[in-house]
């Protein structure tokens, strides 16, 4: 396959200058969006400019220097060098992003700092940081732009990267680039490019709603950033509570929604084919359940509270989406309605959005799959002499394709007991615990219980869980594989 991610080189040698040429280049894109936090606090007049412009000449420096020293235009990228590229750079660039944390006017350890810059850039949404009310509006910014760039970078390491790679059986969302498709454009960066429209667009359309809505601009600007990267930033401690509107929390609600369907679907869409997203059946899963789910949390309402119909179902509905596209938005405390939503909120937490978004968790494409593997099997125990096969969008789902799908989900369920386990040996709750993995691992953002639910933040847990909830978004972000190959001795053999 012409001009495809990475090189079909069977040599499994690691070179380390195409790695760090990709680490610089990226460096130098994180330095030069730090001067936006900081025209804004020059604009405010407020000290932390400097911070912002330090930061950012520093980075560039460094950026530079490391992309220049390893620039070599003839070399190309094989899988191995590839595999390593992508948490190499998502590392570097948390480490880069925290700095400013530590040095602002908030004075963060290292611990939360690196926290904050992982779960935006991971969008996660989940902070240690209390009173976002009374914080510059540089920091407010900077939080916003780690979230809506990490949001463009998912996309496209899940639209481009991924597939190839064949991490979780995504190579069916493999996109033929080939100078012959009549699918797709036919080079990797207008790939991007398109990508990067589509990003922009909705970013631009969302904050027009919000403010439209209601918000002031620069709230519209915040959260329509956090709500297309489906992150859960929020310039206020009470989230989307803080509007109480019931418009700005449907625009939430639809946005958040597109910003969890896969965005291959929409560049085809954009050739001729707006048909394309409602007859893909992941897409139908992922509003069913959203459906579904809303529906029993305000049935669920309406028999054990006295609330009027339309308050339960806009409650229920913005918890669910909030929750199922992994944006953890703040607006209802779905803790306190009782343990069925929470439960419900707690599987959604695994369950996720669709393949190529932004969105976390197992994928709805995974679970789609599951179902049907399990449906066959049953059908071949009332039909021993029949054939069936598992099909997804009406081309039949290959074996690798299943077996990198049920191991991507028991890598992640195990995962995720094994950082529950870790981090209860701090002395969180079994429900903290297990709430505090899932929405690290699902980056998702709000946990579960009294201290760490939608409530309230991270603030307070000991910096040993901060540590582990970081390796948990970042793990949970790379698709785990990613993050956790490099630490085979397979992977370093000639």
């Amino acid at each position: 396959m012409s001009n495809a991610v990475v090189s079909p080189q069977k040599n499994s040698t690691v070179r380390p200058a195409p790695i760090l040429f990709f680490v610089g280049v990226v460096s130098c894109c994180f330095g030069i969006a730090m001067l936006v936090p900081m025209l804004v606090d020059l604009a405010d007049s407020h000290e932390d400019y400097v911070v912002f412009l330090t930061c950012a000449s520093g980075t560039l420096f460094l950026g530079t220097g490391l992309a220049i020293a390893t620039y070599d235009r003839s070399q190309k990228i094989t899988l191995n060098e590839t595999l390593l590229l992508l948490p190499a750079t998502w590392l570097t660039i948390c480490l880069v992003s925290a700095v400013p944390f530590m040095l602002s006017e908030l004075q963060m350890s290292l611990a939360d700092a690196v926290f904050e810059s992982v779960s935006g850039l991971t969008n996660t949404g989940s902070t240690v940081i209390v009173g976002l009310d009374n914080l510059p509006r540089g920091l407010l910014m900077w939080r916003s732009l780690l979230m809506w760039i990490g949001g463009f970078g998912v996309v496209t390491i899940a639209v481009l990267a991924l597939p190839f790679l064949r991490i979780g059986g995504l190579q069916l969302f493999s996109l033929d680039l080939s100078p012959n498709s009549s699918k797709f454009l036919p080079r990797i960066t207008e790939v991007v490019q398109q990508i990067g429209i589509i990003y922009a667009i909705l970013t631009f359309v969302c904050t027009l709603c919000f403010w439209i809505a209601g918000m002031s601009f620069f709230d519209a600007v915040n959260h329509a950033m956090t709500t297309i990267a489906t992150g859960g930033y929020s310039t206020h401690d009470a989230g989307f509570g803080f509007f109480s509107s019931s418009a700005i929390e449907w625009v939430a609600v639809l946005f958040m929604m597109l910003g969890a369907m896969p965005f291959g679907l929409y560049i085809i869409a954009g050739y001729g084919r707006p048909g394309i997203l409602w007859r893909d059946e992941q897409v139908r899963l992922f509003l069913s359940i959203i459906a579904g789910a809303t529906a029993m949390i305000a049935l669920w309402r309406l028999v054990h509270e006295d609330i009027a119909i339309m308050e339960a179902i806009r409650s229920a509905a913005f918890a669910v989406v909030a929750t199922i596209t992994t944006s953890g938005f703040t607006g209802h405390d779905y803790s306190l309605w009782g343990g069925f939503p929470e439960t419900v909120a707690f599987l959604l937490m695994l369950i996720g959005g669709c393949t190529g978004s932004t969105v976390g968790g197992i994928k709805v494409f995974r679970v789609l799959i599951m179902l049907k593997t399990l449906r066959m099997q049953v059908r071949r125990q009332i039909y021993p002499h029949g054939a069936f096969r598992v099909t997804f969008n009406g081309d039949t789902v290959s074996d690798a394709i299943r077996t990198g799908v049920a191991t991507y989900i028991f890598t992640y369920l195990l995962l995720l007991v094994m950082l529950a386990l870790a981090i209860s040996a701090f002395g969180l709750t079994f429900t903290e615990s297990l709430g505090a993995a899932a929405t690290a691992l699902g980056n998702v953002g709000p946990g579960l219980g009294p201290n760490s639910g939608p409530c309230c933040t991270f603030k307070e847990v000991p910096a040993g869980v901060k540590w582990l909830m970081s390796f948990g978004m970042l793990a949970g972000r790379l698709e785990i594989l990613i993050l956790l190959i490099p630490f085979s001795r397979s992977f370093w053999r000639n």
